[in-house]
């Protein structure tokens, strides 16, 4: 089995194509953009130019045979609907709001921490959609992503980034577990979780094992 990864860019279309690596499966990466700020422009354009471009990636992934797609990007997936630009085209589809929902199940209150606003609000609109009655505290960071991307350790980030006041602030507004809301951000994971007594949950295990096992 092989699994097209599509992302925002190069660096987290690598760690898709990682993710399914080590689950012993193989995959090809389709980066969209080049930048983090190049993807970000490009999600808040015009709708129909993204379809078009994502639809053009999709056509060469259905050229080359493969039929599962993981969409591994938390604010691309909020920005089209990758399961109907790939069912038009014959391919299957899974993005991490597919998780989201499972987890909005579990919780009544958690904090999200997101790339940008649009990655923030899909999540909201994925957890919401499963769980009304959940509520959503959102964040978002490029320059973590900046910072992910040029391979800065996670514990500067975490100071550079004043990740440890946005942790103190999710405890003290009652939050229960805090959401990784990019695909970049299992890198500084531990680091997170080693300054909260809150789970850090990161959805790309469970996305994973949806694109394999189904």
């Amino acid at each position: 089995m092989t699994i097209a990864v599509v992302a925002g860019t190069p660096v987290d279309t690598q760690m898709g194509v990682d993710l399914i690596n080590r689950r012993g499966a193989e995959a090809l990466g389709f980066p969209v953009s080049r930048t983090p700020e190049e993807q970000t422009a490009f999600q808040v354009g015009s709708r129909s130019a993204r379809e078009a471009a994502v639809g053009a990636i999709l056509d060469q992934i259905k050229a080359r045979g493969l039929d599962r797609v993981l969409v591994y990007c938390n604010s691309l997936s909020a920005s089209i609907d990758a399961r109907a630009l790939g069912a038009a085209r014959g391919l299957r589809a899974w993005t991490p709001m597919d998780v989201y929902g499972e987890i909005a199940g579990k919780y009544r209150r958690v904090g999200v921490l997101a790339a940008n606003c649009q990655g923030a609000a899909g999540v909201e609109r994925a957890m919401v959609n499963a769980s009304p009655e959940i509520l959503v505290l959102g964040a978002a960071d490029l320059a973590l992503v900046q910072g992910v991307e040029a391979g800065t350790p996670p514990e500067k980030l975490l100071k550079d980034c004043g990740l440890e006041h946005l942790l103190r602030f999710f405890e003290d507004s009652g939050a229960e577990a805090v959401v990784l809301g990019c695909t970049h951000f299992p890198y500084v994971k531990e680091a997170l979780q080693a300054r909260t007594s809150l789970p850090v949950l990161d959805p790309a295990e469970r996305l994973a094992e949806l694109a394999l096992g189904n």
